[in-house]
């Protein structure tokens, strides 16, 4: 599991950033505003959404969320989640069976 948490740590922030512009109306050019008053910093995984194009520069200091971006994008989906898991599960289950067995 602790493989995976970090992971899901950042699908999770992801999705709160993505949540931060949508309630606060930053979602087309003319509506971007400021991480300040969106009350967010300037991390390494919002520059990775800026990268992607899902947080697009808008002007000086000014972003927005590109919502076509962000649905059409292969986000961290519970299918993926679920694969990791299973994945993890099944190492750990052969390491178990390796260590009686030996």
């Amino acid at each position: 599991m602790s493989t995976l948490a970090p992971v899901l740590l950042a699908a999770r922030f992801e999705r709160q950033i993505v949540k931060t512009f949508r309630t606060r109306g930053a979602v087309s050019g003319p509506s971007a505003k400021r991480l300040r008053d969106l009350g967010l910093k300037d991390t390494e995984l919002l520059r990775h959404l800026i990268t992607a194009t899902i947080v697009r520069k808008a002007g000086p200091e000014r972003f927005f969320l590109h919502e076509p971006t962000w649905v059409a994008r292969d986000h961290m989906s519970w299918r993926t989640v679920g694969y990791l898991g299973l994945a993890t599960g099944l190492a750990l289950a052969g390491l178990v069976t390796y260590l009686l067995v030996r």
